[in-house]
């Protein structure tokens, strides 16, 4: 197993926990280009899952492994923070947008730049833009070529063709986050904030099957996984215990990741090779 932008480890750390009857068997690699969370990742993961660290079968790495690997790749909300390029219909041609002083300026995009645009969204008006995502499309493919064998599940926020951002404003798939609260001006104190971009899967090696995560997880079992905790709770709602609480946790966890309007109408695409 490979998970991509593994940050400090959560995600592996949970799986470790939930599924110990396959975890003797698992090989996991966490690929995070920040050496500090790198670290970090793996001390949260040794300390929640293993008893001798020197035995865990989990590693840490700041790029994707070459290959050729029989397994999975995974990657939950990585794709919409690489960077994309910027361009914006005028007229009869495409613009691409730099940042020059704190603002956006537009300057007549490259050949080959300008035909993707108009393939991806031949029918933009005047002043829109849309992201070209190379550098989540080049990710994709390492991450499949890669792979002798196997399959990639990507978790993301987006959409389904380039040519639903070019109707919307840049503003609702573009963004900027700081300590999770929202911002619609990405130029505005730059480095302080996250920027996103909703990824355009379209843009990506063609996938077997993309589906929203709440329709994911209904296929996946997610009703099945969470009875005990709905049983749980329903029978100690009156007077919980700390197991109780833990329980309900549960389900609003669930309840959170297939939200209408928010966690459940994320992308997940599937690949296999």
């Amino acid at each position: 197993m490979i998970e991509g932008g593994a940050g400090r480890g959560r995600l592996c750390r949970d799986i470790f926990l939930s599924v110990e009857r396959c975890g003797v068997a698992m090989r996991y690699v966490m690929v995070e280009r920040s050496e500090v969370q790198r670290a970090e990742a793996l001390e949260r993961v040794a300390a929640s899952c293993f008893a001798d660290r020197e035995e865990m079968p989990v590693a840490a790495t700041g790029a994707l492994p070459t290959g050729p690997l029989n397994g999975a790749v995974i990657a939950n909300e990585l794709l919409d923070n690489l960077a994309p390029r910027l361009l914006e219909r005028r007229g009869d041609i495409w613009m691409e947008l730099y940042v020059e002083n704190g603002r956006f300026v537009g300057r007549e995009a490259p050949r080959d730049a300008a035909a993707m645009a108009t393939a991806l969204a031949p029918h933009a008006e005047q002043g829109a833009r849309i992201p070209l995502q190379l550098k989540a499309a080049v990710w994709m493919r390492r991450a499949l070529g890669a792979l002798s064998s196997g399959g990639a599940l990507v978790a993301d926020y987006g959409v389904l063709s380039t040519q639903e951002l070019a109707s919307l404003p840049p503003e609702e798939w573009l963004r900027a986050f700081r300590a999770h609260r929202r911002n619609n001006d990405v130029l505005e104190e730059p480095g302080s904030r996250d920027i996103t971009c909703d990824v355009a899967f379209d843009q990506l090696p063609p996938a077997q099957g993309i589906v929203t995560q709440s329709e994911w997880l209904a296929e996946h079992g997610l009703e099945e996984l969470t009875s005990d905790a709905r049983r749980r709770w329903s029978q100690a709602v009156a007077s919980p215990t700390s197991a109780d609480v833990a329980a309900r946790t549960v389900l609003d966890e669930a309840r959170a990741l297939t939200a209408p309007g928010g966690l459940g109408d994320f992308l997940v695409a599937e690949w296999r090779v």
